[in-house]
């Protein structure tokens, strides 16, 4: 019989459970995220997609939102089409290219994306650990990222863009829309 290695088996043992704790507090925070964002009828991956169509403005398309979501195409197909139905976004074909449909977010929509971006439910969660633990802690999840980016032969500047551009967290009226009343009220500072 062959001699197991000791310190292999721990590391094996530790990456585990380094992995499954990432995994649960992930699934801990989108519950605490889907709870939130129940009382307005939405989901996080809704309410991610809206920010992400403000933010990207007139470059917003389903194949930019599935690279900013990190989402394969067929499901962002999927969640726009019910935002759709459920009056949040609109779809509009480029002038340039037909096969290409433009999102924005309507009244409906604009609506929807103040609430989710209040973010209620993390704010607590996070807040306890202090600046300088949060900034080591994004530092660490970024090397994993892009680890993780490397081992699957994905560019990460082609699926980064939430991270490497300003998202929008402000109460600016979306293109051919009114803003609502009182949106002054929730602006971001």
């Amino acid at each position: 019989m062959e001699k197991k290695d000791a310190s292999k088996d721990k590391n094996i043992v530790e990456s585990y459970q380094l992995f499954q704790l990432l995994r649960y507090t992930a699934d801990a925070i989108h519950r605490a995220r889907e709870y939130e964002l129940k009382k307005y009828n939405l989901t996080p991956e809704q309410a991610g997609a809206l920010v992400c169509i403000l933010s990207l403005g007139n470059k917003a398309t389903q194949a930019e939102l599935s690279r900013w979501l990190f989402r394969l195409p067929n499901s962002v197909t999927i969640l726009i089409n019910r935002m759709e139905k459920l009056g949040l976004v609109k779809k509009k074909p480029d002038k340039k290219r037909k096969n290409i449909n433009r999102l924005s977010l309507t009244k409906k929509g604009y609506e929807a994306y103040l609430h989710s971006i209040e973010f209620q439910a993390f704010h607590p969660i996070i807040d306890i650990l202090p600046e300088a633990e949060r900034r080591q802690m994004r530092t660490s999840l970024e090397n994993i990222r892009e680890k993780v980016f490397e081992n699957l032969h994905l560019d990460i500047k082609t699926y980064s863009g939430c991270f490497d551009n300003a998202l929008s967290f402000d109460t600016e009226k979306p293109e051919n829309e009114s803003k609502p009343a009182g949106a002054e009220k929730r602006k971001r500072k």
